[in-house]
């Protein structure tokens, strides 16, 4: 039987063939499971396969678990260690978790709890190192941007587009920073609890992976700036892209108290564009709506659906409104309602002249103490793609 690449890795560490077989059993269907007899081997498969849980016995012939667990921590501190105890090993497993464990389990084992601690560590170690990894590309492709900064000899003219990628960047990253404390707080409360099931976080660190890898688009469509055509605009749907730009923005609409509601229709809505600027288009507004609701503890909804000629995306929020004087303005670059609120002006700026490049529209209709809602056109292929 082939083994996916892609199921949780687990490391097993006893010398005793028994304990390694039935483990290797008990979780092959859900894992793939290298097994060691010796620290030395155990610390060789660690890496080279960089596991996302180690579980090893404590007592074992020349490097026992314990000087073994020192050697894991050195090499990964976050991947999680689960010590295997015999009988009246108690303060041995207690001594473990001093130094780093994160479980123990006695011999003989039970198989349902030895899944429930496997399943718990492994999403454990999966949230630090998709948290790590984040952090490690923001912090790449900030040190890229101020490199950019530095070689670039026409800084007067790419001033503007300077910075509206820095405020591009500020929504991905927001969402990147509350999806990382939400999945944090759920491993705490499952913890505190004690509940044996793990929290479930694929969709969490799905919506990580997905804003990450638009900072990266962000930057490559930044550095490519006044050097090269801009690509060839390409069949995209545009239901698609509001599914996950919503999928990003629930966790800043739970942050802010904000009920953040959607009603997208079947249809794709395929044009003729580019996704990511459709994308900064549309996440500019929602998370302008949630940020505006969020002072009322209001609520957003968000509507996409297909006209005859047109893909149309409403966003209406409860916020406080902007007044008649303001509405003329607000799609002007630098001005912001938001004053002392770090806005920067730049994004319902960004937003029409996305969608003008795709041959849309963008209307507001707003009403002081009511709300406000914002309406997108955009022309769709007479045939989908």
């Amino acid at each position: 039987m082939t083994v996916s690449p892609d199921l949780p890795q687990v490391l097993v560490i006893d010398d005793e063939l028994g304990p390694r077989e039935s483990l290797r059993m008990l979780l092959k269907p859900s894992y793939q499971v290298h097994t060691a007899d010796s620290v030395e081997a155990g610390i060789r498969l660690l890496r080279e396969k960089h596991p996302d849980a180690v579980i090893t016995d404590i007592r074992m012939p020349g490097t026992n678990g314990i000087d073994g667990l020192r050697k894991i921590r050195e090499i990964d501190p976050h991947v999680a260690v689960i010590m295997l105890t015999g009988f009246g090993a108690l303060e041995t497993a207690q001594e473990a978790l001093r130094l780093g464990a994160n479980d123990y389990i006695n011999k003989p084992f039970d198989a349902h709890e030895m899944r429930d601690v496997i399943g718990r560590n492994v999403e454990r170690t999966r949230v630090h190192r998709t948290g790590e990894n984040a952090a490690s590309e923001i912090k790449e492709l900030n040190n890229r941007l101020l490199k950019e900064l530095a070689q670039k000899e026409r800084l007067a003219s790419l001033g503007q587009a300077s910075a509206e990628f820095v405020h591009d960047l500020g929504n991905p990253l927001t969402i990147v920073w509350g999806y990382v404390q939400l999945l944090a707080r759920k491993l705490e409360q499952s913890e505190k609890a004690q509940t044996p099931e793990a929290p479930t976080s694929a969709k969490e660190l799905n919506i990580i992976e997905q804003n990450v890898r638009l900072c990266r688009e962000l930057l490559t469509m930044w550095q490519s700036y006044g050097s090269v055509e801009a690509p060839p605009h390409q069949p995209i749907s545009v239901t698609k892209i509001a599914r996950d730009v919503l999928k990003g923005a629930n966790a800043i609409a739970a942050q802010s108290e904000v009920e953040l509601t959607a009603d997208i229709c079947e249809d794709p809505c395929t044009l003729l564009g580019d996704a990511v600027q459709i994308q900064r288009a549309l996440q500019n507004v929602i998370v302008n709506a949630v940020q505006a609701a969020a002072e009322r503890k209001g609520s957003v909804t968000v509507t996409c659906l297909r006209e005859e000629f047109y893909g149309e995306v409403r966003v209406e929020d409860t916020g406080y409104g902007i007044a008649p004087a303001q509405v003329a303005k607000i799609f002007e670059p630098y001005f912001t309602t938001k004053q002392a609120k770090s806005g920067t002006g730049l994004g319902l700026y960004i937003t029409k002249k996305v969608v003008e490049d795709h041959h849309g529209s963008i209307e507001v209709d707003s009403t002081p103490q009511i709300g406000t809602t914002f309406t997108i056109r955009l022309p769709l292929l007479s045939e989908p793609a």
